[in-house]
């Protein structure tokens, strides 16, 4: 499945930010993606999939996911990838890359907005 994570609430999905939009146009397909770029693509964010699972990305290093299960923990963003720490202490890096215009988190294409 390689999707794990964490719980804020938020309603439906939410457009793209024009700073996520704009890093996914100057990268060409399956390009990954530099620290500072995911950065500003990700956080303090709602990142959500075509199947309503949702990614939160506080801006106080917090991760929630809402999906299948929820989950939380706290995050940091490297080169090519989101570091997550579980609460349950568990750490996993999941892959950030851009494919074709869209950001991608590991093989699921994520569309990420502010948390309202």
């Amino acid at each position: 499945m390689g999707l794990q994570g964490v719980l804020i609430a938020a309603a439906g999905l939410l457009p793209f930010l024009a700073a996520s939009t704009e890093i996914a146009r100057a990268h060409p397909s399956g390009l990954r993606l530099g620290a500072q770029e995911i950065t500003q693509a990700v956080h303090g964010k709602l990142c959500t999939t075509p199947g309503g699972a949702r990614f939160a990305f506080g801006a106080d290093g917090r991760f929630a996911y809402d999906g299948l299960w929820q989950s939380s923990g706290s995050y940091v963003v490297a080169d090519n990838s989101i570091v997550v720490t579980f609460d349950s202490g568990l750490r996993r890096a999941f892959a950030i890359s851009v494919r074709d215009g869209v950001l991608y988190m590991e093989q699921t294409r994520v569309t990420c907005g502010t948390v309202e």
